[in-house]
């Protein structure tokens, strides 16, 4: 299962070629986060990434109200997104990227498609709820149910996308 220090990581396959399935990741965010999994819910103007180095993770929120629940540590189109997880073991706003645990994604082309892996770890950060957080994002709920949302997203979108 793996301890605090250890990184929970997971791999899926997407349908899409390595840009496709990047910029469904980062550009295209809102497509496929779970509306659930968000600090506004039914409020929730956008969601997204701002992909350069520095760039925020962020919400808004209908009436203007924004939250960062991240910032972009390094970015390699099409290859990788290194992020600081900026969201507490009670899905507290983490103010300071240095305090946040770290999620790495790497997009690899695989067959027709790619492969993404993302890879969650540095819980430590995160203090005494660290293991606890750390066994929740590995739960079926955690990035698992996410990451099955952005396979729907890519399915739906390599349906739709003309064939060469």
């Amino acid at each position: 299962m793996g301890g605090v220090d250890t990184p929970c990581s997971f791999t899926r396959h997407l349908p899409l070629e390595r840009e496709a399935a990047f910029e469904l990741v980062v550009d295209r965010f809102a497509d496929w986060w779970p509306r659930e999994y968000t600090f506004s819910g039914e409020d929730l103007e956008d969601i997204g990434i701002e992909p350069m180095a520095g760039g925020a993770c962020y919400e808004q929120a209908r009436g203007g109200a924004r939250i960062v629940w991240g910032t972009v540590l390094s970015i390699e189109r099409p290859l990788f997104l290194r992020l600081a997880w900026q969201i507490g073991p009670g899905r507290e706003v983490v103010a300071d990227p240095a305090a946040a645990s770290r999620v790495v994604i790497e997009f690899r082309a695989e067959g027709e498609g790619t492969r993404v892996e993302l890879s969650h770890g540095d819980f430590l950060r995160h203090g005494e709820g660290g293991e606890h957080y750390r066994s929740v994002m590995a739960s079926e709920g955690g990035w698992p149910f996410c990451l099955d949302k952005l396979v729907e997203a890519a399915r739906a979108r390599a349906h739709v996308r003309p064939r060469r």
